[in-house]
């Protein structure tokens, strides 16, 4: 019966890319055992008499299914080879064999058992481009997906940089099929692991797909849809794990910002945000997606010195950077550090707006005038 032809994709991705980036040793070893030699030569003197010395010398067991696969014996290959990978996850041209033969036979459970071999040993990085090209490729195969999944599950020690680069190259139905899986798992993905995926489809414009799958894969609620009535805007306290559905910090010249109790006395997380009046750094924004409707959203704030005037909400579509809401400024802090209720009222338009960033802005003034403003209660309304 002829292969799938999955299989023989992945059996071939497997054996090229390895022979890439392997020691010459072990590339040789490996070539010599894909080959079946015209002129078959029995097993070498050498083999023999360190057989003969010792029967389990793996290496010399290890040799000898070489040369049976060269004289076309790959059944006797294969039951040498398995004994040998029996009494030792050591042997790196063993453990590549089995890997390119479970790869073309379709046993993908054994076929990964044999990479994570090479994967654990593998101290200087030099299989991993090819190795995790081949488990990237895997993933997107029905028939291939659930071993790679069990393999995964446990958390080895490779497991993080792997779903890392197969977030950034890897099919994208066979990235969200794999962290799904390990979301439901002992071990879920951590924002480490899962986040380079969400990255991916919010910088595609897919934010809809992102956000479905951030909410599955970090085990979180997400962003409001069109017919929740309020919402709040997430917990200001939380840890950010790098994906726009959470809360980012300011960065740059001139502004920080961080989450404290609130000044007021309730003891609720209030996001506190220090601006000098003149920079133009990036402050706290998170990434919305809304359906096409009414929105408002009202928050509470307090500021203390005349650049606190300076920062204010809006809305932007993240497709083409359209403002769609902008808070008027509030009236001149003065030194008063009176709460004032707050609200903005925007329309998701039909076309261009399929995500939304609601962002904290400056306008910097000619001159640097330090002021500190605090915001918190955000939430956000559904208009009918």
């Amino acid at each position: 019966m002829a292969r799938p032809s999955s299989q023989r994709q992945l059996s071939s991705l497997a054996l090229d890319g390895i022979l890439l980036v392997i020691g010459l040793g072990l590339a040789l070893a490996i070539l010599s055992a894909a080959m079946t030699a015209h002129n078959p030569q029995p097993p070498s003197a050498s083999v023999l008499k360190r057989l003969g010395n010792d029967p389990l010398d793996l290496p010399a067991l290890r040799d000898l299914a070489l040369g049976a696969t060269r004289r076309g014996r790959s059944a006797e290959a294969d039951a040498l080879l398995s004994f040998v990978a029996r009494r030792t996850w050591r042997d790196g041209p063993t453990e590549a064999w089995l890997f390119r033969e479970r790869l073309g036979q379709g046993r993908f459970k054994e076929a990964f058992e044999h990479a994570d071999s090479l994967l654990r040993r593998d101290a200087e990085g030099t299989l991993r481009p090819a190795l995790f090209g081949v488990l990237s490729g895997a993933a997107a195969y029905v028939e291939a997906r659930p071993a790679l999944v069990a393999r995964l599950r446990p958390a080895p020690v490779w497991r993080t940089d792997f779903l890392q680069d197969m977030a950034v190259q890897g099919d994208v139905a066979g990235v969200r099929s794999v962290l799904t899986s390990l979301a439901a798992g002992p071990n879920p993905p951590s924002a480490e692991e899962y986040a380079p995926f969400i990255t991916r489809l919010v910088k595609a414009g897919d934010y809809r797909a992102a956000l479905d799958a951030w909410t599955v894969v970090s085990r979180r609620t997400g962003p409001t849809r069109a017919n929740a009535a309020a919402e709040t805007l997430g917990d200001l306290a939380a840890t950010p794990d790098h994906t726009p559905f959470t809360w980012s910090a300011a960065e740059g010249v001139g502004a920080t910002g961080d989450v404290r109790a609130s000044p007021d006395g309730s003891g609720r997380p209030a996001l506190r945000v220090d601006y000098d009046g003149f920079s133009t750094p990036r402050l706290p924004a998170r990434m919305l997606v809304l359906e096409t409707g009414r929105y408002r959203v009202a928050w509470r704030e307090s500021g203390d010195g005349a650049s606190a005037g300076r920062l204010n909400w809006r809305v932007r579509c993240a497709d083409a950077g359209q403002v769609i809401a902008r808070a008027e400024a509030p009236p001149a802090a003065g030194g008063s550090a009176d709460w004032l209720s707050r609200a903005m009222a925007f329309e998701v338009p039909q076309t261009g707006c399929g995500g939304q960033w609601l962002e904290l802005v400056a306008t910097p003034g000619e001159r640097r005038d330090p002021g500190t403003a605090w915001y918190e209660g955000l939430q956000l309304i559904a208009l009918r």
